[in-house]
């Protein structure tokens, strides 16, 4: 009895140490990704490749562009995951109206806190009443205006009101969508009731971090919510001393659509990622931008074999606000990085494309431009290429100068998003939006340095890495 009390500890041992040495041949890396699962992105593909050329590794690329920043009105987009969240949501049990809050920060992170707001509407099946958003300083990027009521601005004077109605009547035809300058008392529309759902009311919320998915949805929460909510209105209005007379208006919610709020990576279906993604398609710019990107692209060279641009796009974020690395740090790796993609993406004979870059700093730009030259490279920019324009008689720079910094971030990401190869930094909500709709999947997979990346060409720094941008973004 002795000896088998003494042998236990050793069988024990041993067959722990068979385990580790199982579990490290099956996650030891196994050649060149010669086991990588190409059909792994297949499901998450199906709804970008409807609306493209057939067979083309850009043709989500071209579609998103179309959608967001082409001169002229893009196709109907088909939607397939929004009209199918829309088709299932219940448009009869609440009748509410939407008022997203909280909306601030840079142009990108806005964007996709509208994103929120648009999900948090779908899956409530609620009504949307344009969110007010303040835009920032031109000049201190860190000034977000939260405060400044002088800064907000109603949703149609930041992007395309008409072009997100025409979209949402054809892919999900059951909500309703009103201006705020059109709800008050000697409005069009009344209202009736004004309530608040905040984020704050959840368990354990923490704000800037992730809460809800779809083990975890919104709409459960905002159900409970407003089901309270309208009980204690219900209460006050009854025991108020002036009877509340029933104007026949709509309810409005306030709800907090808060930055990276959704996990919406966490879904085994990855539906919730197609929806996240077709939701961006619903954003568009204005005229303004969209008639710069058009004429800056046409001085661009453009790839024979695609729609997509014939130059290296790089984002140095090295503006006054920047929190990442150093310029100097961030101008040695972006050098390195653009003759890397070069030696990847070359053809015989092919000498070397532009780079474009998209910065709004033009000390910074002129550093950058030096040392490209330096290696070889011809640095351009979009004041660079209007001035080009100017020269035929155009108002290009005057366009541009009229516009605040973070419209005039978006004509860079409009040229960014068709470049031939990408580099930006991870911790960059502009970069890391870029960066996802490059890819046919919706989400930055890694550096096409080193991962099949279906024709996304992408490399992102992990300088100050955004931990949750992967999920949420």
């Amino acid at each position: 009895m002795l000896l088998n009390v003494n042998r236990r500890p050793a069988i024990v041992g041993g067959l722990g140490l068979l385990l580790v040495l199982i579990w490290t041949v099956r996650l030891a890396p196994l050649g060149e990704y010669q086991q990588y699962p190409q059909s792994a992105w297949n499901t998450a593909k199906e709804t970008f490749v409807k609306s493209g050329k057939a067979g083309s590794e850009t043709a989500h690329i071209t579609d998103f562009f179309d959608q967001q920043f082409g001169a002229v009105q893009p196709p109907l987009f088909p939607f397939d995951e929004l009209r199918s969240a829309c088709d299932a949501a219940d448009w009869d049990k609440n009748e509410a109206y939407l008022n997203c809050v909280g909306i601030q920060a840079g142009m990108t992170s806005i964007m996709s806190q509208v994103k929120v707001c648009f999900k948090m509407a779908v899956e409530t099946g609620s009504h949307l009443m344009l969110p007010r958003m303040p835009l920032r300083d031109s000049h201190n990027l860190l000034q977000f205006n939260f405060l400044n009521g002088d800064a907000y601005m109603p949703y149609d004077q930041w992007y395309d009101a008409d072009h997100l109605r025409l979209q949402l009547q054809q892919a999900c035809p059951r909500m309703k969508i009103i201006h705020p300058d059109d709800v008050g008392d000697d409005k069009p529309i009344k209202k009736r009731r004004h309530l608040k759902v905040t984020c704050s009311d959840a368990p354990f919320y923490q704000k800037i971090h992730s809460y809800f998915w779809v083990g975890r949805p919104y709409k459960k929460f905002f159900e409970e919510q407003f089901f309270l909510k309208t009980i204690k209105a219900d209460e006050e209005e009854k025991n108020a001393k002036k009877p509340v007379v029933d104007n026949g208006g709509i309810t409005v919610v306030d709800v907090d659509a808060e930055f990276l709020l959704f996990r919406i990576t966490d879904d085994p279906t990855r539906k919730d990622l197609r929806l996240w993604t077709e939701l961006m398609h619903l954003i568009r710019f204005r005229d303004n931008v969209r008639t710069v990107i058009d004429r800056v692209s046409q001085r661009l060279p453009v790839s024979d074999s695609s729609n997509m641009g014939n130059y290296i796009g790089v984002h140095f974020r090295a503006e006054n606000d920047s929190i990442w690395s150093s310029a100097e740090h961030q101008l040695k790796v972006d050098l390195d990085a653009m003759d890397r993609a070069w030696d990847l993406i070359r053809l015989p004979d092919e000498e070397k494309p532009p780079v474009f870059l998209a910065c709004g700093d033009q000390e910074q730009i002129n550093m950058f431009s030096e040392a490209a030259a330096e290696r070889g490279w011809t640095t351009t920019h979009k004041w660079k290429l209007a001035a080009l324009d100017d020269e035929m008689g155009s108002d290009t720079t005057a366009l541009i100068n009229k516009m605040a910094f973070d419209f005039q971030g978006a004509i860079d990401m409009g040229i960014m998003v068709r470049s031939r190869f990408f580099l930006g930094v991870q911790g960059s909500a502009f970069s890391s939006t870029v960066g996802n709709h490059r890819d046919i999947t919706g989400r930055y997979r890694g550096s096409s340095f080193e991962m099949p990346d279906d024709g996304a060409r992408t490399h992102l720094f992990n300088d100050l890495d955004a931990t949750e941008y992967a999920c949420c973004l």
